[in-house]
């Protein structure tokens, strides 16, 4: 009896052994998200319940059960929610829009994009923007001192004297700094306007392809040049880009391997950039009611491997807040607006400059079915809201430019989610980085409390945001 009474202590702390081994043995995780729904954007397969395990900023691995057998510094319950790669913005601008004046409103414009859920966004160039700026950013982001999304920047945008938008939506002040400059200034090379405003003045292909040879240089995630006139309401009295400067650009490009970007308006433009070797363009065409898309342009724009970034939401933005005041009230910029943009955004002169028209309907219409015709023939949409326009509110844009991409234009709720999350990373080449839940990459999440595969408005109920494998502190974010 003593003998089997040893035996079986003997064989008891063995297998407690045995426990206390295997739970000191299990790989490590910073943070396990259990239990939510996960959607791939990037696949039709449906969507299945899984863990989604963390650490160093990265996805260590996907699947049931994790939570047992990770030893986690945290874990977030995802029960009952759905989680979607963290949303992208591919045309951003920041540092001046939502303050007085020329004020710096870089801060609160890059916490509005994190608490909405886009954990990266892409500046096209803009004030506060230049590389050394970039750089200061993305030091203050890692450090923890400045809260904001993974941040993608061109370091300048391109274009010529006198044309877009250095005389046309640059203020008198700053106008004047830069006629001022330009009087005083003999160079034939390009004239970087940096600390005034992210812009770099060209005229010659030796000019454009040392300006994309600086910012590549300097790690460029993008080229951004103004192809276009200047928009239609600033008079068509500006120079356009001669397509010599386009395709030096495209060429000078490719040593760096990023895209080449077109600011259009225009048909004859979006020709000049898709017979030049531009990667793609960054407004969608919103054409005059006499215009006519001629057939076959969206099979050869998909041909190319071309880029649309609309910001159709932003064209739509400016008749739907210019009509209705009152959406400046609405539950998801509770908190997030200023009053002082409330009282700007609501004035008389905002609401007489603003709002929709038949004509303004129509070239809306147009857009969304040029853009069905793009898609549906494989041609690649990116999501992005040209932040820094009137209406154009940092973070809460991209979830209206979705919803518009499936109501408006036709596209599924998944393939409208593809269009921030790995159509975006794609066309920066960092596919293999960000823009997806899979194993190895960032694990920027958003956790929803319903399913926008449901209803693509649903991007809005947010429940949690993930940055780098850390959950967001969204109360504590200064917004404005």
């Amino acid at each position: 009896m003593i003998r089997l009474i040893a035996l079986l202590f003997a064989a008891l702390m063995t297998a407690c052994g045995a426990q206390t081994e295997s739970a000191s043995e299990r790989p490590r995780a910073d943070l396990i998200i259990a239990g939510g729904l996960v959607v791939h954007p990037e696949s039709d397969a449906l969507p299945t319940v899984e863990d989604i395990a963390i650490a160093d900023g990265l996805i260590l691995a996907i699947g049931a059960g994790l939570a047992a057998r990770y030893d986690a510094a945290a874990t977030y319950d995802a029960s009952g929610r759905t989680v979607v790669p963290g949303l992208a913005d591919m045309h951003s601008h920041f540092g001046n829009g939502i303050l007085a004046g020329d004020a710096d409103d870089t801060g609160p414009v890059l916490a509005r994009h994190l608490y909405f859920g886009n954990t990266t966004i892409l500046n096209l160039g803009s004030a506060q923007a230049w590389p050394d700026r970039i750089d200061a950013l993305r030091a203050a982001m890692a450090s923890g001192e400045l809260a904001g999304p993974r941040l993608l920047a061109v370091g300048s945008l391109m274009t010529l004297p006198g044309s877009h938008p250095t005389t046309t939506i640059y203020s008198p002040a700053i106008q004047k700094e830069i006629a001022d400059l330009l009087a005083h200034i003999r160079t034939e090379g390009p004239i970087d306007l940096a600390p005034l405003r992210a812009t770099t003045l060209v005229w010659s292909p030796e000019n454009i392809t040392a300006e994309v040879n600086r910012v590549g240089g300097w790690g460029a995630d993008a080229i951004k040049i103004t192809v276009e006139s200047g928009p239609s309401d600033f008079g068509d009295d500006h120079p356009q880009m001669p397509p010599e400067l386009i395709a030096a650009a495209a060429e000078a490009a490719k040593a760096y391997d990023i895209p080449v970007l077109c600011h259009i308006s225009s048909l004859d433009e979006v020709e000049d950039c898709l017979a030049n070797g531009a990667s793609g363009i960054v407004h969608a065409l919103t054409p005059e009611t006499d215009e006519t898309i001629p057939d076959g342009l969206e099979q050869r724009m998909a041909d190319a491997h071309f880029t649309i970034i609309p910001t159709a939401a932003m064209f739509d933005g400016w008749r739907r807040y210019g009509d209705d005041p009152s959406l400046l009230d609405q539950p998801a910029l509770q908190g997030v607006l200023s009053d002082s943009e409330k009282a700007w955004l609501s004035s008389p002169p905002m609401q007489e400059n603003f709002g929709a028209s038949p004509e303004w309907d129509a070239a809306i219409n147009l857009m969304a079915a040029h853009l069905k015709k793009f898609h549906d023939l494989g041609g690649a949409i990116v999501a992005g809201t040209d932040t820094g326009n009137p209406y154009r509110f940092a973070g809460l844009a991209l979830h209206e430019e979705l919803a518009f991409y499936v109501e408006n234009v036709g596209l599924s709720p998944r393939e409208a989610l593809a269009t921030a999350t790995g159509n975006a990373a794609r066309l920066v080449g960092d596919e293999n980085e960000w823009g997806a839940i899979r194993v190895g990459l960032a694990a920027d999440l958003l956790i929803l409390a319903a399913n926008p595969l449901d209803d693509i408005r649903n991007t809005l109920a947010i429940a949690a945001v993930v940055k780098g494998g850390e959950v967001v502190d969204r109360g504590a974010l200064e917004l404005h």
